[in-house]
């Protein structure tokens, strides 16, 4: 029996985002390509008695209300688990902020808890279980590099690309999901796909300028309410990065840029009181696995 394991939980970016429209049910169906990068979370898993979570840099959300602590209360009802997990989460991850932070930290507790309950859930069983709880949460199962329909959750694995340094941005403002999507002021859909993503995709294979290419359908709808993150990206492109992109609805924002060096001569530049920055790598689906549990 394991009585102890820490587990590092991933952020994502959104290379390029296409929202279809709205569902009769009231969701969108978008068509995006998702990227794992090295900006991380932290989860540690102790034996005990019950499922318990405590996160430290949290303190306005209740136990109850954590999507890990409901990641580890739906594999233990889904398995029939009787022992218990005192889990702990240490959050450097911007919540709210377009960069999957909490749905990674419930993928990464359902990995861990099964490596950690020695559980022979199968991928299937552990995939529906995590797209009842969020829609990017089925990615993190997954990482590296992917494209997602429906409301994300239906996901077809991509090759990886070519490692990128990047420069993520916190303006330190929050966006509205809802409202996001309200500006797009869309109507009923039955698109289920958008040829800007092959395009991409197209392009991404054959030549290496892909990196101005990435798109994201809210930009027009979330920059111009909030001067805040154009700000940002106006940054980084001053900096010297190839393209910049909003992740998500947002509100970080990340650039491009030819090196590590330049990347993060652009992060100590950018000192702004309200500013979370931090300079990271994209991950491929091999590394995400490896330091996820290494």
């Amino acid at each position: 029996m394991n009585t102890f394991l820490r587990v590092r939980s991933f952020a994502k970016v959104n290379l390029a985002l296409a929202v279809l429209g709205r569902r009769p049910d009231g969701y969108h169906n978008i068509e995006t390509v998702f990227q794992t990068i090295d900006l991380s979370d932290e989860l540690e898993f102790r034996a005990s008695a019950e499922i318990s979570l405590t996160c430290e840099d949290l303190p306005d959300v209740s136990e109850k209300d954590n999507i890990v602590h409901r990641a580890a209360l739906s594999l233990a009802e889904r398995t029939g688990e009787r022992r218990g997990a005192a889990i702990t989460l240490r959050k450097k991850i911007p919540s709210g902020a377009g960069l999957g932070g909490g749905s990674g930290d419930a993928a990464a507790a359902l990995l861990g808890l099964r490596r950690f309950w020695n559980s022979d859930i199968s991928d299937a069983d552990l995939h529906a279980i995590a797209s009842a709880l969020g829609s990017d949460v089925p990615f993190f199962l997954m990482g590296g590099v992917a494209i997602g329909k429906g409301r994300g959750e239906i996901l077809n694995e991509l090759p990886d690309f070519q490692p990128e340094h990047i420069v993520v941005i916190f303006p330190g403002i929050s966006v509205s999901t809802a409202s996001a999507y309200r500006a797009l002021n869309l109507g009923l859909t039955s698109a289920d796909s958008d040829h800007r993503i092959q395009r991409f995709l197209g392009l991404a294979k054959s030549v290496n300028s892909w990196q101005t290419r990435i798109f994201n359908d809210f930009e027009t709808a979330v920059l111009p309410d909030h001067p805040e993150i154009a700000e940002a990206k106006s940054f980084l492109e001053e900096q010297g990065a190839k393209s910049t992109l909003l992740s998500g609805s947002g509100s970080s924002v990340f650039g491009f840029f030819l090196d590590e060096e330049s990347a993060r001569a652009a992060a100590v530049a950018a000192n702004r009181a309200n500013w979370r920055v931090f300079p990271a790598k994209t991950l491929t689906r091999a590394e995400y696995f490896h330091r996820m549990f290494g």
